[in-house]
Order: structure tokens, then sequence, then C-alpha cells
């Protein structure tokens, strides 16, 4: 590559990826850099081993959500439910 250190953006280009995907990997220490002040410094030999397929880890495998039960139908309204309780009922709860 011919230098030692890469910005975050020259990171990010080299890698294929965004500044923030990159700043990401820094601060979660999936990728090695060095701070200076408020910039930050990626190392040659980082990037190139960041680059290298990794074949140790193997693809995750998706388990199926597990199948959706049926909700049953609420049961139809029915009119004695609904109709107002009639007024001596109202008095006898304290009602005005």
């Amino acid at each position: 590559m011919g230098r030692e250190y890469f910005s975050i953006p020259e990171a990010a280009a080299r890698l294929g990826l965004s500044r923030i995907a990159v700043f990401k990997r820094v601060k979660k220490g999936q990728l090695e850099a060095l701070r200076f002040g408020r910039n930050w410094a990626v190392p040659a030999a980082a990037l190139e081993k960041a680059a290298a397929p990794e074949e140790k880890i193997p693809p995750q495998r998706t388990v199926p959500p597990p199948p959706r039960k049926a909700v049953p139908a609420p049961a139809p309204a029915t009119e004695s439910s609904s109709a107002p309780a009639p007024d001596s009922e109202m008095d006898s709860m304290g009602w005005d």
C-alpha cells in the first residue's frame, strides 16, 4: 500500500464501507486505530487484516419464527349487553 497509516475516510474508501461504519468498528475494537487529538489513524496492516475474508466464523443459520396462532374473533355484541342500565341501577351505584 505504500503508506503506514490512513485516516478514517481513506480507510473507509479502501474497505468499501462508510466513514461511520469504519468509525463504529474502531470504537467496538474490531479495527485497530490510533487517536491523535480528534483524528484517527488506521494502520495499513489493520486494513489488510480487515479486508481479508474471515473463514473462521461460520455463517449463522437463521431460525424461522414460530407459526402464528389463530386469534379467535370477538363475540358479536348483543343488545342486552350494550343497552344502558336502568335508572334504578344507576341510583344504587351512587350516580347523580
